[in-house]
Order: structure tokens, then sequence, then C-alpha cells
């Protein structure tokens, strides 16, 4: 199975030609002591969980990014997947200084440390993977987790202005990707705290083996200064997964302690 293919959809189960770029530097994200937990669902059934979470490592490297994700009840006896994504985000630039990526479902095992060096080349950044040695890529290139913060803090806001697509390149399993994300509008979804207004996106996907087309993800963040994603939904060629925010960590949000309702 395609590595790539493999990772976007267990992965971001979590969580265009022309558009918005992001080769120009923007503000650095400010989600310090943010965690988020989500339950997955296909159907009626709980099948995952995942956090999502960003603590201050200014004595390591700066803001320490974690992903996990995990299969539970009875989807662990069919497939028992376990996924950790870690990324050090630079506090001046956002760029990621390293990434560690862990994959797990009892047949299938990859893990690789990356390392980003963003300074020595002016036309271009170099990347050094345990896994398959150095590359050069273009410059200021982000990983899979500080591509996902710098949107939310970023670009939500230019995007829902200006109706284009953002456009990220990002250096993930040894390969390089265009991450496009497109605008589909501002929808209202219940929760057991009341109504909350979103704008919703779909991130692209990768048509074929679970996907039948290129824009079968929707992720809804709260409209608000937040930007909070309180659901996400993948349409496969088999039904579909549904991810609920379970629980929002952060001191004096209004949304700690968030947990969705169908």
């Amino acid at each position: 199975m395609n590595l790539k293919v493999y990772i976007i959809f267990l992965f971001l189960s979590l969580i265009l030609v022309s558009g918005v770029t992001t080769d120009e530097r923007y503000n650095v994200p400010d989600y310090g002591g943010e965690i988020m937990h989500y339950t997955l669902r296909y159907g009626m059934l709980n099948v995952g969980k995942a956090t999502i979470s960003i603590t201050d490592d200014s004595l390591s490297c700066g803001d320490h990014i974690k992903a996990e994700a995990r299969s539970i009840g009875i989807a662990r006896f069919i497939k028992s997947i376990t996924y950790r994504f870690e990324s050090c985000m630079d506090t001046i630039t956002g760029l990621p200084i390293n990434a560690i990526m862990s994959l797990d479902d009892r047949r299938f095992h990859v893990y690789n440390e990356t390392v980003f060096d963003h300074h020595s080349r002016e036309d271009s950044s170099i990347v050094h993977s345990q896994m398959s040695g150095l590359h050069v890529v273009p410059k200021n290139i982000y990983d899979i987790l500080t591509s996902y913060f710098c949107f939310r803090e970023n670009y939500i806001p230019l995007s829902v202005k200006t109706g284009h697509d953002v456009v990220f390149k990002i250096y993930i399993a040894d390969e390089l990707w265009d991450l496009r994300i497109r605008y589909a509008g501002r929808e209202t979804i219940k929760t057991r705290y009341g109504k909350i207004e979103c704008l919703k996106y779909n991130p692209s996907t990768v048509a074929g083996n679970f996907f039948r087309n290129d824009d079968d993800m929707t992720v809804w963040f709260t409209d608000d200064e937040n930007y909070i994603p309180v659901r996400i939904r993948l349409n496969l060629i088999v039904g579909s997964i549904n991810g609920h925010l379970r629980e929002y960590q952060k001191p004096t949000n209004k949304y700690s302690n968030l947990i969705l309702q169908e």
C-alpha cells in the first residue's frame, strides 16, 4: 500500500490550481497548552481515539507538538493501529526543527526522525531523514503538524476573505506533497452545549484505495478567534468516518471540556 495514502487516511482521520500559497512569512502560531481529544466513529461504532497537543519546550526545541491516534473497541481486534507524530516548532519562524513519525498496525511498522535545516542555504532548505539521508527541498518547508497550526493561525481568515484555496508544500514520509485546503462555507452544528457557528474546509484527499474523489474530507472549525476543529468527516468508498471533539483543554477557553453529540 502506498505509504503516503496510508498516512493521509489513518492520521488525518483525527483531523486547485490557483490559490493562496504559503511562501510568505506570517504570524507564528500561539496555541501553547492546547490539548484536543477526539473520538472517531464508523457508523454507530466507536473505532478510534486521537489527541493533538502543543506544549512549551523552550529548553529543548521550542513548541512541542504531539499527535497520537489509536484504534479502540472492536476495531482494535480487526486492525490494531497506533500512530504518533511529533514536531518541534521554532517559536520565531513557526517552521519545524525536527519531527518524529511512528506508525504501527502490527504488520506494518515505520519509525523515522527528520531534522530540518532552514538556514544553511539561501534558496532552499535541507532535510535529514533517518531513513533516507539528506534531501534538498523548497525553502521554509513545513511538516504536517506545523502546517496545521500555521493554517489555523494565518490562513483561515485569509481564505474566507479571498475565497481561494490554501496550498501547503509539506515534507512527510520522505516525500514532498502539496496539501490543498478549500474553504466550503459556513455551517451551524449542534452540540450538547448548544449550537456552534463553524467554517467548513475540504482538505485534499487522494482518490483510489479509500476515497472516490479528491475532496472527500471535511473539517469544521469554530467561527471565532480560536478556529478549533470540532468535527471531521471522511467520505470513504464504503461508508464514512466521523471525528468528534470529545474534550478541549486550554486555560480560560470557553470550549474547555466540550463534548459533541451526534
